[in-house]
């Protein structure tokens, strides 16, 4: 099975993903003999779509997930991370916390940049909030815009910032994670195959159900490195949040179903609605 490369070296997220597929496949495998999972090529997602219609490249990939990704490919529509994807904690220059504690409403964070991958779905999403968004479709240069100050802060899924950092301490010394305040927007990442894979569709879609219904699903993301220090849940009761819509999701997505999604209130969050506190950045 082909699958792309990590989007740099310094991707910490790829082998989550590997994992949870390889788990997936050994769970409903039926006597099958498990494929072999490829790294065969570097690319970004807009590319990825294109490669996995034609089948000749790729064969499966992870994304966020919209109506167009879900129109053109088949999508295994079961949240690979519960929706932690949606919560979105901010990564930004040290020297510029001051300026995120005056943040408390949307409106205000309209006067500055985020930065964001070119072919993400939050790019979407973000600028239908209003908000201004510079794109790269280099992953790694996100970070060196918003270090260089050429956005002001990168959003950043609730497991992915701290994670990153730390692997980028030495490059990147003076980014932090904004510890205040998180952006919230229904999302999920999904497992998708070109339509002509139904097979290997079907193989991966009934390992995740089988998972989720035995605990194993969480109990990776409690103990993968990647996801294990957002538990529990409860350490971030003290956060304010901007909720946002997510105009690209599918109608038939149940962002309710708590078997596959974490919501708001699983965090003890409560909205936006007074001036931040004050709290050292975190790395």
């Amino acid at each position: 099975m082909r699958i792309p490369k990590p989007r740099s070296v310094l991707d910490v997220s790829h082998q989550y993903y590997i994992e949870l597929l390889h788990k997936a496949l050994q769970k409903a495998a039926d006597g099958r003999p498990l494929p072999d999972i490829l790294p065969v090529a570097e690319m970004e997602q807009g590319r990825a779509v294109r490669e996995l219609q034609k089948g000749q490249l790729i064969d499966l990939f992870w994304m966020g997930t919209d109506r167009d990704k879900e129109q053109q490919l088949r999508a295994i529509r079961i949240p690979l991370e519960r929706g932690l994807m949606g919560f979105r904690m901010l990564t930004i220059q040290r020297s510029q916390s001051e300026k995120f504690n005056q943040i408390s409403s949307l409106q205000q964070l309209h006067k500055l940049t985020a930065c964001q991958g070119l072919s993400w779905p939050d790019t979407k999403i973000l600028q239908h909030a209003g908000l201004k968004v510079l794109t790269s479709p280099v992953y790694e240069n996100l970070f060196k815009q918003v270090n260089a100050g050429r956005c002001d802060y990168f959003p950043r899924g609730l497991h992915e910032g701290q994670t990153e950092l730390r692997e980028r301490a030495a490059i990147y010394p003076d980014l932090v994670r904004y510890p205040n305040l998180m952006l919230h927007y229904p999302f999920a990442i999904y497992f998708f195959t070109g339509k002509q894979n139904e097979a290997l569709a079907q193989w991966i879609e009934r390992g995740l159900e089988m998972m989720i219904a035995d605990g194993e699903l969480l109990a990776h993301m409690q103990q993968h490195p990647l996801t294990a220090h957002v538990f529990p849940l409860s350490q971030f009761r003290m956060l304010h949040w901007l909720e946002l819509s997510n105009p690209g999701l599918s109608p038939d997505t149940d962002t309710r179903d708590r078997r596959y999604w974490f919501v708001p209130v699983d965090f003890k969050a409560s909205k936006l609605d007074k001036n931040l506190p004050a709290v050292q950045p975190q790395r």
